[in-house]
């Protein structure tokens, strides 16, 4: 048992900081092993959230990142408070603790493990006092729970219109942007007088998306309906290793060199076998032109 502690609590050291190369084989340990880390990846999450300020003077710090991913890879449920906990933290300060490492997937991660309860992500995105792109994932996750039949059209439908009927600050910001977006995704049609009030009100920036972009979606939209938004990237977060692992942070992996760590991981696998066969687009903020 001793053992054991002491693999698991080395493993975790080895994922801590990025060091140029990517730890596939320690990240494929905590998969296979994922009911025993699972406890270790939620404290982590605490741990960032209440040591927030060590975080902003170690760049290089890693792990939370990496507790993150492997968490909605396996859809756990108990992370979504503490991960909206490090994200929500106001200002500024959670886009220096993540850098540009969730602006890509955020609303995959939110998606994935939120289970069917929408609530937490409402809260998200009505809250102005949030990073305006934590938000938008927020508002983007709706789609990926229904590309996923999570939820259905109608659910998003109600809510994005509750959005533009006052529960979203009429005010110039990414998230108006990211809400015709997704509207365009949701049922265009049945939300056009809402979107097309927005750019009457200029909340909307029209080079990230415009008015005519959105009479083309409608076209596509009411022929087609949902095509493919799962291969479109509204999804739930799947691979840890696939996604992370091409990441330009990342030198090329060296497929002959194994940490000593990880090869005394591997020795005690053997021994274990023996008795039991075991086994980042971010459109950039755009400031309205006055």
């Amino acid at each position: 048992m001793k053992k054991e502690f002491y693999f698991m609590k080395e493993l975790l050291k080895e994922i801590e900081y990025n060091n140029g190369e990517f730890p596939e084989e320690q990240l494929k340990e905590i998969i296979n092993r994922r009911d025993e880390f699972i406890p270790e990846l939620l404290e982590i999450l605490k741990n960032a959230k209440d040591n927030y300020e060590e975080i902003l003077e170690k760049p290089d710090y890693f792990a939370h990142i990496y507790a993150i991913f492997l968490l909605a890879q396996f859809k756990e449920k108990r992370s979504l408070n503490p991960i909206i906990d490090l994200i929500s933290i106001q200002n500024e300060i959670s886009s220096d603790i993540f850098r540009e490492y969730l602006t890509e997937d955020l609303h995959k991660i939110l998606a994935s493990v939120c289970g069917s309860d929408t609530e937490p992500l409402k809260k998200l995105v009505e809250d102005n006092g949030i990073n305006e792109y934590v938000r938008s994932a927020a508002i983007k996750s709706f789609i990926a729970l229904l590309g996923e039949g999570v939820i259905s059209q109608e659910e998003v439908i109600e809510y994005y219109k509750s959005l533009f009927e006052g529960k979203l600050e009429r005010e110039f910001s990414q998230v108006w942007n990211e809400l015709i977006y997704d509207s365009c995704d949701a049922g265009p049609s049945e939300l056009y007088q809402y979107i097309k009030k927005a750019y009457v009100d200029e909340l909307v920036d029209e080079e990230c998306i415009s008015l005519e972009e959105v009479d083309v979606a409608i076209k596509i939209h009411d022929i087609t309906k949902f095509p493919n938004l799962k291969d479109e990237g509204y999804s739930f977060f799947n691979d840890t290793i696939a996604e992370l692992g091409c990441w330009d942070c990342f030198a090329k992996k060296n497929n002959d060199s194994k940490s000593q760590f990880m090869l005394g991981v591997s020795k005690l696998n053997k021994g274990k076998s023996k008795n039991k066969k075991k086994q980042v687009k971010a459109t950039k903020k755009k400031q309205r032109k006055k």
